[in-house]
Parts: C-alpha cells; structure tokens; sequence
C-alpha cells in the first residue's frame, strides 16, 4: 500500500521541438505544469530553473 507523502516530486520532458515540467506528490496529485518550445540552451534551461524555483518556494 502506497502512503501519502508531500514530498515533491519533478519530472522533465526535454525534446528537440518542446520542453515540459511538472511537480506533485504522485501521478494523481500534479500541482504545476508548464510546456514551451525549446530555443537556445541558455533560455531553455533558464525556464527550466525558473519552474523549479517557483515550485520550490
């Protein structure tokens, strides 16, 4: 039996045309989502962190 936990969990999607983040607890329970179009490495991965750090507050 699984227990209940509040611990976050992060999951990326990183591929060619499109990136997407999510957060939550388990499958059932995502708390954050964000998709956007992978561009340079620099803004990419900046709007990688910027989700982290917004969900991690």
């Amino acid at each position: 039996m699984n227990q209940p936990t509040n611990e976050l969990i992060l999951g990326i999607e990183a591929g060619g045309t499109k990136f997407v983040c999510a957060a939550g607890t388990g499958p059932d329970d995502i708390r954050a989502e964000t998709r956007f179009p992978t561009t340079t490495p620099e803004e990419t991965l900046g709007r990688v962190v910027d989700f982290i750090r917004s969900v991690t507050r």
